[in-house]
């Protein structure tokens, strides 16, 4: 990116990105190891969650983009199309947190802290960096089917480790208590916004390139 503005926006995102993940595992690894967990449990329980997954892509993203954008991760991160599809995992973190997940933990201290910074100001700065700095490309529809595989797998993976160690990471995933007809309703929504969210910023990239065409 050569864009001056848009290299401090990512500058900017990305160490904000890598305190607040830094912080989360140092303080999420104390906790759990308090509760008996292993070092080495502690971390997994922590990359359990769709939101330190997703805020990890995008610190690891802008982080090749910053750093190697001639190397292979540079011009894959690069890409309109992956760019994109990262802002609808993002988003998908920032509503499911307002809609179903903000309130259920009472937070304090540097928990709420990194809580803030990796379901609120991530989803927005990142949305801002896309609506403002990423090119807007033609996109194709197909898209679609690719970008459904993070997440698709995330579910896949949660139901899995739940039936096997009895944990869900949300609870709205809660195989154990609400059982897989109302896990497979819940995550039907999920998929249903998912595909929505989708499906308009391909659209947004499809007019917005049809416009800088014609003119």
């Amino acid at each position: 990116m050569k864009n001056k503005p848009g290299l401090i926006f990512l500058w900017i995102n990305m160490l904000m990105l890598w305190f607040a993940l830094v912080l989360q595992f140092i303080i999420s690894t104390g906790m759990y190891q308090s509760e008996g967990r292993s070092f080495f449990g502690a971390l997994v329980q922590i990359l359990s969650f769709y939101t330190i997954q997703t805020n990890l892509l995008i610190a690891v993203a802008l982080t090749a983009i910053l750093f190697a954008p001639g190397s292979r991760w540079g011009s894959f991160f690069g890409r309109a199309s992956v760019l994109t599809a990262i802002a609808v995992y993002i988003l998908i973190v920032g509503l499911v947190y307002a809609t179903v997940l903000k309130g259920i933990w009472q937070l304090h201290g540097l928990f709420k802290l990194t809580d803030v910074l990796l379901h609120e100001i991530s989803t927005v700065s990142f949305l801002l960096f896309w609506v403002l700095f990423v090119p807007k490309e033609k996109l194709k529809w197909n898209l679609l089917l690719s970008w459904a595989i993070f997440p698709l797998l995330y579910l896949v993976y949660s139901l899995a480790r739940g039936a096997s160690t009895g944990y869900y990471p949300y609870p709205f995933l809660n195989a154990a208590k609400f059982g897989y007809a109302q896990v497979l309703i819940n995550s039907t929504g999920v998929l249903v916004i998912f595909l929505i969210l989708s499906s308009f910023l391909i659209g947004v990239s499809r007019l917005v390139n049809r416009g800088n065409s014609a003119a």
